[in-house]
């Protein structure tokens, strides 16, 4: 006879598991993250998870992606990956990190929202996958300041989140993971971000960083993707609970088209721009539109949101149109051109394309190089400090505002549009944008339009302010290219003696509107955060229900 107790099956577990109560019984609990979202008591966790199968298989997931970064340094991998695709991954690397922070936040507002255990139960393991993975990612950042050919710039990363143009973009989209009403913050994370996005930025992109030689971001990223499949699971078990709730219907449309759009104005751009413009690589026979095509749009909206239909969601494909259509105006396209163009307000080193990359972006985008190309000409001849001229200089009387929702750049001259508040001006880069700041007031909030707080000072002075310069304390941790001389200092900018202009202030003013300063609106109190939409305060806002608008204004 067999001395071995028999082992409990893991469903058995997981049902023991989600009887036991997460509710104190010792007071009237309080919710702190108020829902309007009607939930019901039943709900079922689609990968029953339990820790004692989850946490030896993470254990080995560990023992796999660290060991990966000791075999790196043996590879030499450091000095055998192109710099251009490293140097992008300073950046890259800040705003996976943020967002993974953001999700681990998210999963707290859920636990408090919803009254499932089984759910909290898929909630908690989430949350300990994300603490795990913003450790790994944090290591990973480590490992590239010590081994990586310049370790300048890996030293700023959450310090310099809110301090660049980009990265702030970056901030602003993650945080709609953990402000807001929790069923909004899940949708914007688990049905959209991890379910449609982490296919091209966690799969599709370690593909290009291995074609550029780093193994090491696969080895990390790969097995983070590993653990999303249980937060898609997560994703689907909470929007089918809300579902069971007719009066809920109304509000699933509206956040899930809203989560859509805002992950689309960041990720799409970032992602693309990253991919694209930083590889060095050119044996990628797929654009970053075919990508798209395939785990985005076939893959999410096709396979799994049109279906939705059969469950009683009906979903104008207008929104999700919209976004495929910015794409192939060439919007990453002119992302890359006011990133590149503004270089020295960023801590990484950018490299401009040659004749290689002309072709392949021809080959992928025809009539790329008849659009576009006269700026990437332009960028090779003025990337040596002796030329004593920024591409810059010419671009920042005329660069478009920035939008207040998404904090990207209204690049889409026909999209842009305006309202006017507190007797000044708000720019949006869309009529989606400008609906997602209308329909939840008091959630867009704060300093954030991102060149009012430096217009009319000089561009050597914001630099210093931004921290973006090396240990010697003159040369710029941003530079046009990658040689090891001719690098810029804060004395050649300021021979050049550029003033840095609000393209909003400028915009609003060339219009006749009033004001498009708000970062003074910022320092008076007026865009203070409220508590409202989600936080502690009213649920009920009726601006909440206002329509998606289908014409551009």
């Amino acid at each position: 006879m067999s001395s071995k107790s028999k082992r409990r099956s893991i469903t058995q577990t997981h049902d023991r598991i989600a009887q036991l109560g997460w509710e104190p019984t010792y007071h009237d609990a309080v919710p702190r993250y108020p829902t309007r979202y009607h939930i019901p008591s039943k709900s079922k966790d689609p990968m029953k998870q339990i820790m004692r199968e989850y946490l030896p298989m993470e254990l080995e997931k560990d023992d796999r992606v660290y060991g990966g970064h000791d075999a790196a340094v043996r590879a030499d991998m450091p000095n055998k990956a192109h710099e251009r695709w490293l140097e992008i991954l300073k950046p890259f690397l800040t705003v996976t990190n943020y967002a993974e922070i953001g999700a681990g936040r998210c999963m707290s507002m859920l636990i408090d929202a919803i009254p499932s255990n089984e759910l909290r139960n898929g909630y908690h393991v989430q949350y300990m996958d994300e603490v795990r993975h913003t450790g790994m990612q944090m290591a990973l950042g480590r490992w590239y300041a010590k081994h990586a050919p310049d370790p300048g710039g890996w030293n700023q990363m959450q310090k310099a989140m809110p301090r660049d143009i980009f990265t702030l973009g970056g901030m602003n989209f993650a945080n709609h993971f953990m402000v807001g009403d929790p069923i909004q913050c899940a949708f914007a994370l688990q049905v959209v971000a991890e379910t449609a996005f982490t296919n091209v930025a966690f799969v599709a992109l370690p593909d290009v960083a291995a074609r550029n030689g780093d193994f090491t971001l696969p080895t990390t990223y790969l097995s983070v993707q590993s653990d999303e499949a249980r937060h898609i699971s997560n994703g689907y078990a909470t929007l089918l609970t809300v579902l069971q709730d007719d009066r809920n219907i109304p509000f699933i449309e509206r956040d899930l088209q809203q989560a859509w759009w805002i992950n689309h104005a960041f990720l799409d751009v970032f992602t693309a721009v990253v991919m694209e413009y930083f590889s060095k690589d050119r044996s990628d026979d797929e654009s970053f539109l075919n990508k798209w095509d395939r785990w985005i749009r076939d893959d999410w909206y096709r396979a799994y949101i049109l279906k939705m239909g059969k469950l009683g969601l009906d979903m104008d494909p207008h929104i999700f149109e919209r976004a495929r259509e910015r794409i192939t105006k060439g919007l990453h396209h002119k992302m890359a051109m006011l990133a590149f163009a503004t270089w020295p307000m960023h801590f990484w080193k950018f490299d401009g394309l040659d004749e290689k990359d002309f072709e392949w972006f021809e080959s992928k985008y025809p009539g790329w190089y008849d659009e576009y190309g006269f700026f990437w000409e332009a960028y090779r001849e003025l990337d040596d400090p002796a030329e004593q001229a920024l591409l810059l200089s010419g671009m920042m009387s005329e660069a478009p505002p920035f939008c207040w929702t998404c904090t990207m750049p209204a690049l889409i001259d026909e999209d842009m549009c305006h309202r006017q508040l507190h007797d000044r001006t708000r720019f949006y880069c869309s009529k989606e944008c400008r609906w997602l700041d209308e329909s939840n007031p008091g959630r867009y909030v704060g300093d954030r339009n991102y060149f009012d707080r430096f217009h009319g000072q000089d561009l050597a002075d914001v630099v210093q302010q931004l921290e973006f310069v090396r240990a010697d304390g003159k040369t710029l941790m941003g530079q046009p290219h990658l040689r090891e001389d001719k690098k810029w200092t804060i004395d050649d900018l300021r021979k050049i003696a550029m003033t840095v202009e609000s393209p909003n202030i400028n915009t609003a003013k060339a219009m006749g509107l009033p004001s498009g300063d708000w970062s003074t609106a910022y320092t008076e109190g007026i865009t203070d955060a409220t508590g409202r939409n989600g936080g502690p305060g009213p649920v009920s806002v009726p601006a909440l229900d206002i329509p998606l608008p289908l014409t551009t204004v």
